[in-house]
């Protein structure tokens, strides 16, 4: 995505390698991604985002890159929270969480079109602090977000299987059922969102594209 604003609700990313579910880049902004299904790394490309907020999403997979989970924004008030993240195996670190300092509430450096992307890239990332953690309660505690979130595995799905290593693979949709198994994790574990989740069931609104006892959402041509 370039410019912004941008709303990505309720999608399914499966196996997205080289760059992984999301690209934001060239300092996208205005960015809400609420309700989707990756089983692949959320990471950021090239010129960060700001003013991004993450809401009820389910975040596993394995991919080329140790942490699963991160930010990079020029904005302290950027925000996550109520999501479900399955951390890769022996990742050295498992969430990186880089804004300016946390004394700053945004920091635009540069001036817009004089610079190169490489330039103004390599400019806005000396501006922001780089933050590794290798568990949700150490990134949580240390930066205030996902307060609220939790740690899933695959079973939290009807019928999921982990993606492979070669990016190379190709998969058949009707191999797989991204439906929440009720009682998991994922399942009353959200927040609800006005005019985006009003229609949930049960206690609270679930994790993830699809709220148990609703209808699969429609997805391609219809007559």
């Amino acid at each position: 995505m370039f410019g912004g604003a941008v709303y990505f609700i309720r999608n399914i990313v499966y196996h997205a390698p080289e760059g992984g579910a999301v690209k934001f880049t060239a300092s996208s902004a205005g960015i809400v991604v609420y309700h989707n299904t990756f089983l692949s790394n959320v990471k950021p490309m090239l010129l960060a985002a700001s003013n991004v907020h993450y809401r009820n999403n389910l975040i596993l997979g394995k991919s080329e890159t140790p942490e699963i989970f991160a930010v990079e924004t020029n904005t302290n008030y950027s925000s996550s929270d109520y999501n479900g993240f399955r951390p890769n195996e022996g990742a050295e670190y498992s969430f990186e969480w880089s804004t300016p300092p946390l004394t700053m509430r945004a920091n635009f450096p540069g001036e817009d079109g004089k610079l190169s992307t490489q330039q103004q890239t390599q400019l806005e990332a000396k501006a922001r602090e780089v933050r590794r953690f290798k568990t949700l309660k150490e990134y949580s505690d240390a930066t205030g977000q996902d307060k609220h979130s939790v740690v899933v595995d695959y079973n939290v799905f009807v019928k999921v299987s982990p993606p492979g290593p070669d990016p190379r693979t190709l998969y058949k949709p009707a191999d797989f059922d991204f439906q929440l198994r009720p009682g998991s994790a994922a399942v009353d574990a959200g927040v609800k969102l006005p005019g985006i989740n009003d229609d949930f069931t049960g206690r609270a609104p679930d994790l993830g594209a699809y709220e148990v006892g609703r209808p699969v959402p429609h997805y391609g041509p219809r007559e």
